[in-house]
C-alpha cells in the first residue's frame, strides 16, 4: 500500500532573479526617459507583497497598491520607494504606517474628486505638510476619477493649495488589449484635460496611463510614467505580444498521491464529464480549487482542457505534459497519465511551469480558464507555501544552475 509522502500538498516557487530580469526587460523597452512604477497590489499578486516590493522597489521609480493595509504592510516592511495608493482614501489614523509616509513624502495618494480633496486638506491641516497626489481623470472606464468636465478645475485647485502637492496626473484605459482606437480616444482626452488646465504642471508632477499591454504594445501611451504588474511576473495579457526577454516567475508544485487503471468507457470525476476512450492510468494530485486552481479547466467530451507537467519525484526530468481530466473538485485534480511512462505515486507535479514549451504554462492555464494570467496566481491561497529562488551572485555557464534556493 502507498502513502502520501510529503509533508505540504503543494509549493509555489517565486523567481526573484526572474523578478529583477523582468524589471530590466521592462527598463530597456519603455527607455531612461519613462519612469516604472511596480504594480503590487493584492498582495504583489499572492506572490508577497512586502518580499517581492523589495526587489521591485530597488528597479522601479515607484510601487502602486490599491488598499491602504496594503499600503500599510510595504512601508512597515522598511521599504523607501515612493508609494502610490490607487483606492480613494479620505482619512489616516495617526498609528498607521500610512501616516508616517505623508509626513516623509513617501506616500502619494490619487484623488478622485473634490470631496476627496476637502478630506485632504482637513488631514493636511493635521499632518502640516503637503500631501502628494496624483489625480485621476476618468476618460471613460467610469471605475473611480474626476469627470472630464470637472478635471481642469480639480487640477488648479491643487495647483493653488500649499497644502497639497500635485506629483502626477493619472487614467486608466479600458481596453487596451484589444481596442487601439479606444485606447487612443481616452490618451487625447487626457491631453486635452492637460492642454485646458492652462497652467504649467510642476517639473515633478507625473502624467502617466500606460497598463502593461499598453506597455507592451504602444510606446506612445508611454507619456512620464508606465504602471506595469503583470509584466514583471513575466507574462502579458492573451492577445497582446510579448516582451522580448521577459522570464516566467512563478512555478507551483505539487506530487502524484494516487494512480489508478481506468478501463475503456468508464467516467472520471463528478457528473462524469470525462470518459476514457481507451484503457487508461489516471493520476491524482492533491490539489483543487481550495488551493486556488482554476475551476472548469479539465477535458470534457471533445473539449481540450489545461495540463500539468509530469516529472520524475526529485523534479530533475520532465517526463511530459498530462491533461487535466473531468471536474477539478475541492481538494484533488485528476490527470491523464497514459501517454507518459515512469509514472507513479510521488512523482513530481508542475500546476504552473515556466517551461515555454509546456502546456502547463500560468498564459495557456489563463486562456483555457478564460482569465488573466493575475487572476489565476492571486486567487492562490495563502496557506499554499511560498519559497523564493534568489538571484545568484555567481558567474554563470551553460550548464550551471542560475539561481539558488532559500526557503
Amino acid at each position: 500500500m502507498h502513502t502520501f509522502r510529503t509533508i505540504q500538498h503543494s509549493t509555489v516557487q517565486i523567481d526573484l532573479g526572474a523578478i529583477k530580469n523582468n524589471c530590466t526587460v521592462i527598463r530597456n523597452h519603455i527607455g531612461k526617459d519613462c519612469g516604472l512604477c511596480g504594480v503590487v497590489k493584492a498582495d504583489g499578486y499572492g506572490l508577497g507583497a512586502s518580499r517581492v516590493a523589495s526587489l521591485i522597489g530597488q528597479n522601479a521609480s515607484m510601487l502602486a497598491v490599491y488598499s491602504p493595509d496594503e499600503a500599510g504592510e510595504i512601508l512597515n516592511s522598511g521599504n523607501t520607494t515612493p508609494l502610490l495608493v490607487l483606492a480613494p482614501v479620505h482619512s489616516i489614523e495617526r498609528v498607521h504606517a500610512m501616516y508616517r509616509g505623508l509626513l516623509s513624502g513617501q506616500l502619494h495618494l490619487v484623488l478622485h474628486d473634490i470631496d476627496q480633496l476637502k478630506s485632504l486638506l482637513r488631514l493636511a491641516n493635521r499632518t502640516r505638510v503637503p500631501i502628494n497626489v496624483h489625480v485621476k481623470v476618468d476618460t471613460g472606464l467610469h471605475r473611480g476619477g474626476c469627470a472630464l468636465e470637472d478635471a481642469p478645475a480639480l487640477i488648479r485647485t491643487v495647483l493653488r493649495d500649499e497644502r497639497i502637492k500635485l506629483t502626477g496626473v493619472m487614467t486608466h484605459f479600458i481596453s487596451s488589449v484589444h481596442d487601439e482606437a479606444l485606447t487612443k480616444l481616452q490618451h487625447e482626452r487626457l491631453t486635452k484635460v492637460l492642454h485646458a488646465v492652462q497652467t504649467p504642471l510642476p517639473d515633478e508632477c507625473i502624467v502617466h496611463e500606460a497598463n502593461t499591454a499598453a506597455t507592451a504594445r504602444w510606446k506612445w501611451t508611454h507619456r512620464d510614467m508606465v504602471r506595469v504588474g503583470l509584466a514583471w511576473t513575466g507574462t502579458v495579457p492573451n492577445g497582446v505580444p510579448a516582451i522580448s526577454g521577459l522570464q516566467s516567475v512563478v512555478s507551483w508544485r505539487s506530487v502524484l498521491a494516487h494512480v489508478k487503471n481506468v478501463s475503456k468507457g468508464e467516467q472520471v470525476g463528478y457528473s462524469g464529464k470525462w470518459t476514457a476512450k481507451r484503457q487508461s492510468r489516471i493520476g491524482i494530485v492533491p490539489v483543487g480549487y481550495a488551493a486556488g486552481y482554476p475551476m472548469g479547466v479539465g477535458a470534457e467530451g471533445v473539449r481540450k482542457g489545461a495540463s500539468v507537467r509530469v516529472f520524475d519525484a526529485e523534479f530533475k526530468r520532465a517526463l511530459g505534459d498530462a491533461p487535466i481530466v473531468g471536474c477539478v473538485c475541492m481538494d484533488q485534480i485528476a490527470i491523464d497519465l497514459t501517454e507518459i511512462s515512469g509514472n507513479g505515486i510521488g512523482c513530481g507535479v508542475e500546476l504552473i511551469s515556466t517551461n515555454a514549451s509546456s502546456e502547463a504554462t500560468l498564459e495557456k492555464i489563463a486562456q483555457v480558464a478564460g482569465v488573466v494570467p493575475h487572476a489565476i496566481i492571486s486567487r492562490i491561497s495563502p496557506k499554499v507555501h511560498r519559497t523564493y529562488i534568489e538571484p545568484s551572485l555567481e558567474v554563470v555557464t551553460p550548464n550551471q544552475s542560475r539561481e539558488i534556493e532559500v526557503a
